[in-house]
């Protein structure tokens, strides 16, 4: 034990004066009452043997109250038992992890776990003496990094509120404050025990961990259209995957679906622990503009991911290339038929590169003889994202696609077909097949199918969309690349096959084209980083920067133009999830959706156990500290690096021994 002004022990000389008045009062005589003389030697030894005891006792209470009196001015303390780390007039960092994780409510109190860490903090702050100073972290820095006085935490502490970023102890380093206090959730989704490792090892980092009443959440995954040709007035497929990132099954959970702020759609689920359920709904998109959707799920009380934008953007006509050397074909009559076809012809020894590049889907129909050089367009069109559909010619020599298919892959090879084949019924369709969801209104599996010969033979498709009854492939999908390729087994000869005179050919032809499309920009975007790209405005018709407004605020992202689109960064300091506008010179390009990351939907949170196992022994300046009602690092912290102060027990002992004197002049 050590004192903290030990001059102040010279006092103690001041014990000597209640002795020497004991002393004297010793000498005084005294004057005793008895009734009859025989009783004066008895009454006279009782009295003084009394009298002597509460005299003692006496001079023992201030005897004892002089001394603790001395002591608590002296201010005795044990000293630290970590001396090498001061913590006196030194330099601290506080992080407080302030994400949208940090919504949930504390095991113990009706508080976010956000306003709990803050209250922590504060009391951290009071830890130290008024002239330390304070660097305090969120997931960015607070006061730009600036040192703040004790004063002054209470005040910038109040003033954090929810933030998109993910928190990271790291947003502390580069500092090396004596100490360094991190305040979190820790999070299994997120927190690292690596970040600890850039810390300087002279740096004692504390981590205080806060417990959360539960980690049940329900978030809007994704969500994607059957079917991406948007077609206004007409019924539309929306699928919704819908996550339940806790530990127990909630029921009966509300999904509602809007559309320019109209409710479109909503339906009821149950969801099961730990799991991604998909729920699937429909609604009619009205109107021929940009639509602004979002889906809503009622959840408490992490609620930043209870909405999930996305924006509903008309579809361009779809762009159909057919080559053949046919002068009319029935896919002529079948695509001119429909607005929404962009249709084009070319003859295979005059085809517009630049138009099937730029085309949805190529119907490769009949060609005899095909060249080198246009196989390897073709392979390389698929391979960049493009659809491709082969419908043979109905001749024997089919030598011509062997370039092609082996550019592309494919282990097919033809069987060649005449007038006298003999012909195969197909058989029906799977109704449940993605292909053909949504065409049959009434499936009949008893439907009478079409009938054709075969030219080409397969193996090994992504997808069979249609077979022969034996079992054989007739029209099927191989996925290569970006794009796909469709094989049919016969050509659009009414000799060799029926399938163009049948009700299935205009749905299957329509499907084809249809599941071809790809929407020029993406439903919905993530906040946090990552690259958009969308189509570019010519430069022959403006230039200048792009810019994202979101209601007030204007961002500039990183950007480039280069292919005819617009590639850019998501700013790191978008916060906010909405609708924001893509703008050139005050038009608007796009309208986008951005949504919050996932990860911090994930609540699921370490322990102080688990994270003093994942701290290990290799890192002895981490400090782990467990839950509690009151901040269970003061005690251990005080004990450690300030050592026990023991002067308030002292200034306790004082004032008993006063009350203890008082009480044995008036009652003894």
């Amino acid at each position: 034990m050590t004192f903290l002004y030990p001059s102040f022990l010279f006092a103690l000389a001041a014990v000597a004066v209640p002795i020497i008045l004991h002393l004297v009062q010793l000498r005084r005589a005294k004057r005793v009452v008895f009734s009859n003389v025989k009783f004066i030697q008895v009454s006279k030894d009782l009295t003084a043997s009394q009298r002597n005891l509460k005299e003692l006792l006496i001079l023992l209470c201030r005897i004892l109250f002089i001394v603790f009196l001395v002591l608590a001015f002296a201010q005795p303390f044990l000293p630290a038992a970590d001396a090498a780390a001061g913590a006196r007039d030194a330099e601290v960092s506080v992080a407080v992890d302030n994400s949208y994780s940090m919504e949930n409510l504390h095991e113990e109190e009706e508080l976010t776990l956000l306003h709990v860490a803050t209250d922590r903090a504060k009391a951290i702050a009071d830890l130290f003496p008024p002239s330390s100073a304070f660097k305090l972290f969120s997931t960015d820095k607070v006061n730009h990094g600036a040192a703040v006085q004790q004063s002054e935490v209470p005040a910038y502490l109040d003033r954090l509120n929810f933030s998109a970023k993910s928190f990271s102890p790291a947003v502390a380093v580069g500092e090396k404050p004596a100490h360094t206090f991190i305040l979190s959730d820790f999070q299994k989704e997120t927190f690292s025990p690596a970040a600890l490792d850039a810390f300087d090892t002279l740096t004692q980092v504390h981590l205080v961990p806060l417990a959360a009443a539960n980690t049940v959440n329900i978030t809007v995954d994704s969500v994607y259209l059957e079917d991406e040709f948007i077609r206004p007035g007409t019924e539309s497929v929306l699928h919704v995957l819908l996550a339940n990132t806790g530990s127990e099954p909630v029921e009966d959970v509300p999904v509602k679906l809007f559309i320019n702020d109209q409710q479109v759609s909503a339906l009821s689920i149950d969801l099961p622990a730990q799991q991604s359920t998909e729920a699937v709904m429909a609604f009619r998109a009205a109107g021929s503009g940009v639509q602004k959707a979002y889906l809503q799920v009622e959840d408490y009380p992490v609620e930043f991911d209870n909405t999930y934008y996305f924006v509903l953007s008309p579809s361009s006509p779809i762009s159909v290339t057919e080559i053949t050397d046919q002068a009319n074909t029935s896919l002529q009559r079948l695509y001119r038929n429909e607005p929404f076809f962009d249709y084009r012809a070319y003859s295979s020894n005059n085809v517009d590169y630049a138009a099937l590049a730029a085309s949805d889907v190529v119907l490769l129909n009949g060609i005899e003889t095909l060249s080198p050089g246009l196989a390897a367009t073709l392979a390389n069109y698929v391979k960049a994202g493009g659809t491709l559909a082969v419908l043979p010619p109905a001749g024997q020599e089919g030598g011509a696609y062997a370039s092609l298919f082996q550019n592309l892959g494919l282990t097919a090879s033809f069987t060649g077909s005449s007038a006298t084949a003999p012909k195969t019924s197909l058989a029906p369709p799977d109704p449940n097949s993605p292909f053909f969801r949504s065409i049959f209104s009434d499936f009949d599996p008893k439907m009478q199918m079409p009938s054709a010969a075969r030219s080409i033979a397969w193996s090994r498709a992504s997808e069979d969309v249609l077979k022969y009854r034996g079992g054989a492939p007739f029209f099927s999908r191989f996925d290569r690349g970006s794009g796909a390729v469709y094989l049919m087994a016969a050509p659009l000869d009414e000799e060799l096959s029926s399938l163009p005179n049948h009700a299935l050919f205009v749905p299957l032809m329509y499907r084809l084209a249809i599941s071809s499309y790809k929407q020029e920009q993406q439903l919905a975007y993530a906040l946090g980083g990552g690259t958009v790209q969308v189509p570019a405005v010519s430069l022959s018709k403006k230039e200048g920067v792009y810019k994202l407004q979101q209601d007030t605020v204007a961002f500039i992202p990183e950007q480039q133009v280069r292919g005819g689109k617009l590639y850019f960064n998501v700013p790191a300091d978008m916060g906010q999830a909405g609708f924001s506008t893509l703008q050139l010179q005050d038009s608007t390009i796009a309208t986008l959706a951005f949504n919050y990351g996932k990860k911090e939907s994930q609540l699921e949170q370490y322990t102080p156990e688990e994270l003093r196992a994942l701290v290990g022994e290799e890192r002895p300046n981490v400090h782990v500290y467990a839950y509690g009602d009151a901040f269970s690092v003061k005690g251990e912290f005080e004990k450690r690096y300030f050592g026990v102060k023991l002067w308030k027990y002292c200034l306790i002992l004082c004032l008993f021994f006063l009350m203890a004197e008082i009480a044995l002049i008036r009652f003894l």
